[in-house]
């Protein structure tokens, strides 16, 4: 069994895809270009109770980790971190899929989920200079995520 991920640019036209075997107990998901080069590649594993993804380029150099809040009130949140210092909060209602990624307080991307499709579709839009990887790969990890939990809970 595995999950798949396709990514397209407005005009339909396919820029990448990302798969994961979802029967393993640790996870990895490789990203490929339209040529079919791994553009990148994420691999999960549990910490303790909850999961954390460490995303790397295609020469393997780490970009970042992300692991997800546990106990959060008001919304759900996640954080990024490289050499265990943070640089990115990732806010929102995930279940929803709507969230904010921020760095230092300010605003550089944000996530919906279109809702009237025939395949889950998600947008992504940044608004200023950041690593399109980062923000990518951290949609593949909290949508697994959150998929994940949902089916716990069931």
């Amino acid at each position: 069994m595995r999950e798949n991920y396709d990514y397209e640019d407005l005009r339909g036209t396919k820029l990448d895809s990302a798969e994961n075997n979802i029967l393993l107990l640790t996870h990895k998901f490789v990203l490929f270009d339209n040529p079919g080069s791994e553009l990148m590649h994420l691999e999960g594993r549990m910490v303790l109770i909850r999961g954390q993804f460490t995303i790397y380029d295609n020469q393997s150099a780490e970009l970042g980790t992300i692991e997800k809040k546990i106990a959060k009130l008001k919304c759900e949140e996640f954080w990024m971190e490289k050499n265990w210092v943070e640089f990115m909060r990732i806010y929102g209602d995930f279940t929803e899929h709507d969230y904010q990624f921020e760095v230092n307080g300010a605003l550089v991307a944000f996530v919906h989920k279109k809702w009237v499709t025939l395949r889950d579709q998600i947008g992504i839009s940044l608004t200023c200079e950041v690593d399109h990887r980062v923000i990518i790969g951290a949609v593949i990890v909290i949508e697994h995520v959150e998929v994940n939990e949902r089916q716990n809970q069931h």
